[in-house]
């Protein structure tokens, strides 16, 4: 299963009930579309790869976000984060855009390089407590 969602993209829903604060929805959604090197065509993939950031899986949101702002890339979080979003996150990155709060614990950081957008998303490194996250997906 997990080979087939990697391909075929994903969809995370999930609540995020702060203290007071009401409940809003978390949403970090993945088109369902084929990898980039995959949908473009031969002569242009090694031009769209050299745009693509150097990111790794499992690495601290801290390293990726050091790696990303040496890279011309710039905090552009598309949603303002709540006081819950930052404990949860552990981190004070300007990039921070929202956590879930519930099932993984996915949280979300966002960032503009010129005219292009990347979402990063993170798994807490310590399950069910605000911990620094490190690298899940990027798109």
């Amino acid at each position: 299963m997990n080979d087939f969602l990697r391909g075929s993209g994903c969809v995370c829903l999930g609540t995020l009930a702060g203290a007071g604060l009401g409940a809003a929805s978390f949403f970090a959604i993945e088109a369902v579309l084929p990898t980039q090197a995959d949908a473009a065509p031969a002569h242009t993939v090694a031009k769209t790869n050299k745009h693509q950031p150097k990111l790794s899986a499992r690495q601290t949101i801290l390293e990726a976000n050091r790696h990303l702002i040496a890279n011309g890339w710039h905090p552009a979080p598309e949603k303002t984060p709540t006081p819950e979003d930052r404990r949860l996150a552990s981190v004070a990155l300007e990039s921070l855009s929202a956590c879930s709060g519930t099932g993984v614990g996915f949280c979300i950081f966002d960032y503009r390089r010129d005219l292009q957008r990347l979402s990063v998303v993170t798994v807490p490194s310590k399950p069910g407590r605000p911990s620094v996250g490190r690298v899940d997906r990027w798109w």
